[in-house]
């Protein structure tokens, strides 16, 4: 089965500077399904089969548009994209 989202996804998501972000893709289909982020139509990750992103310590440097690309042998799917914003503490 090809990639499919599973549920709609948060189109805005504000930060902490400092603090810790956690994005998720969530999707279906046949496995073994792959993963990999992008920041600003920039990929920030390798191919990895973990539906997370996470970001230990955020500064203002990593807001923007956040997007996964999500694969396995039967397509390829792009999630909608996440605007984070990082507001200082």
């Amino acid at each position: 089965v090809e990639p499919y989202l599973r549920g709609s996804g948060v189109g805005q998501q504000v930060v902490l500077e400092g603090n810790r972000l956690v994005l998720t893709c969530l999707a279906g289909g046949s496995w073994p399904l792959q993963y990999r982020w992008s920041l600003n139509n920039s990929y920030i990750s390798d191919w990895t089969p973990q539906y997370r992103l996470s970001l230990p310590s955020v500064s203002r440097t990593v807001a923007g548009l956040y997007q996964c690309v999500v694969r396995n042998r039967m397509g390829t799917l792009l999630s909608k994209k996440t605007h984070v914003h990082v507001a200082c503490g």
